[in-house]
């Protein structure tokens, strides 16, 4: 369903993103912060088994959170509206220095089907999120004063 130019476009923003989140200069109290995530696509975290039986009755604080910033963030590049108080202030640099790029890729994916917790590293959460034209992985982290420091997303990978 992609065209080259779309798949090349989808190639260079995931690409850049990423790169730019993590040389950003990390807050000296924050070791999590997002230039600590050199890795963070490497190898994601096996996706946590589900015990036969009811689901669990909570989410983890931390992870719901997360998804929860994570959904916010995402409706606000589908939106068009990127509210970026909620990023720290480098990391809002970033995303407006790439939004003319990010945002129209984020819309193309989609409406937003599910997103998944599928594993925590180096203090950031990885979801698997799928839109109905495109399933991605995305990274997200937090500094110390509980805005988004890192927010990273590339194709999935199965």
């Amino acid at each position: 369903m992609k065209t080259p130019i779309a798949a090349a476009v989808l190639g260079v923003s995931l690409l850049a993103l990423p790169v730019a989140a993590q040389t950003a200069t990390p807050p000296t109290s924050s070791p999590g912060a997002a230039a600590t995530l050199p890795n963070a696509f490497e190898e994601p975290a096996p996706a946590r088994a589900t015990p036969p039986g009811p689901a669990p009755a909570a989410v983890a604080p931390d992870i719901a959170r997360a998804e929860q910033a994570l959904r916010a963030a995402i409706a606000s590049f589908q939106s068009g509206n990127v509210d970026y108080s909620v990023f720290s202030d480098d990391l809002a640099v970033q995303i407006r220095e790439q939004a003319t790029t990010v945002t129209p890729l984020v819309q193309q994916f989609g409406a937003l089907k599910s997103i998944d917790h599928v594993g925590q590293q180096d203090g950031a959460d990885l979801f698997r999120v799928v839109f109905e034209k495109q399933a991605t992985d995305w990274v997200i982290a937090f500094n110390d004063d509980n805005q988004i420091a890192a927010l990273l997303f590339r194709p999935a990978r199965d």
